[in-house]
């Protein structure tokens, strides 16, 4: 990323006709990650009183985090401090004073959602979540990583309705979190792997990452990391991070204004001809052609313009 930390955080500012929601008022999303040996703790790169470990923090809106990398610490109310670690999930209700932080020899990543609700979803969200010190165990899901970063891009755009758009998100994330934290000790280990495997691919679908890098951050071989990844999700891994950024390809050429070239550089292609022509094999149209019939058929006039210096993280 070019510094050690590196924070964002995306206010959903956007009015939405009629100002209507399902119930849940989304105030913000982002994501905060941080490499090894920066302490945050005491670190003023990030003057902000909500990571402050002394004071705590206290505020009248939930919080959802969802940890994607690394070990750090947790403590409600005064109590006990508690571990943490990559696949654990921590609701912070209304009101209620926490503190948490990174320990220093571990990378760190996490996504969050800050929200409201109103008083029937405030009473629902606390029967399927009745402990005030809420650590969920939902291990590695790529489908929920997904979401938080869909929900960074519909605030981060700006687009339109986006409050309902995000309400719905959130109820999707609510009820994978419920069945994921249920289901979790019938998971396998290995399955686990590649769950992790595949966050780090949607992770780093702007970087050079090789498999055989993948396989290792996972710790097992890349023989191993093939067959168990076939086996898990019935595709071979470099097809599936290809299909990734064929995907994040066309969101780009919807949403954005970044030209053909942009795009296949940002994505790792080794070249424009050769984008187009397996962006063409698996969407049956060119980059071009594809983004001309979108804007047409939802009758775009006008592309959002793209975000300041690209996207691009690891």
């Amino acid at each position: 990323m070019g510094v050690s930390d590196f924070y964002s955080e995306f206010k959903n500012v956007v009015i939405d006709d009629n100002n209507i929601n399902f119930g849940l008022t989304i105030n913000s999303v982002g994501y905060k990650s941080i490499l090894q040996n920066d302490v945050i703790i005491k670190s003023n790169k990030i003057k902000d009183f909500r990571f402050h470990y002394k004071k705590g923090k206290v505020s009248n809106e939930f919080k959802l985090i969802y940890i994607t990398k690394g070990v750090g610490i947790v403590c409600f109310d005064g109590l006990e401090e508690v571990e943490i670690s990559k696949g654990k999930v921590l609701l912070i209700q209304p009101n209620q004073k926490y503190t948490y932080y990174h320990l220093p020899d571990n990378d760190w990543k996490e996504y969050f959602i800050r929200f409201e609700t109103d008083a029937v979803y405030y009473q629902l969200i606390r029967r399927f979540f009745p402990s005030e010190n809420s650590i969920i165990d939902v291990g590695f899901n790529e489908e929920l990583v997904k979401l938080f970063q869909r929900a960074i891009d519909v605030v981060k755009h700006g687009l339109k309705s986006s409050q309902v758009y995000l309400s719905g998100m959130l109820f999707h994330v609510l009820g994978l979190i419920i069945s994921e934290s249920k289901n979790k000790t019938l998971e396998k280990r290995e399955e686990q792997r590649i769950q992790q495997a595949k966050i780090i691919m949607n992770e780093n679908i702007f970087n050079a990452i090789s498999l055989q890098e993948i396989a290792s951050r996972i710790g097992i071989s890349y023989t191993l990391f093939r067959k168990n990844f076939k086996i898990y999700t019935d595709e071979a891994p470099a097809k599936y991070f290809h299909d990734l950024r064929i995907n994040k390809a066309k969101q780009l050429l919807i949403e954005t204004t970044y030209s053909i070239k942009e795009i296949s550089f940002m994505l790792q292609f080794t070249s424009n001809d050769y984008f187009s022509t397996s962006f063409k094999k698996a969407i049956g149209q060119t980059p071009t052609d594809f983004r001309i019939s979108e804007l047409t058929k939802n009758n775009i006039t006008k592309q959002p313009l793209p975000p300041k210096g690209g996207v691009k993280e690891r």
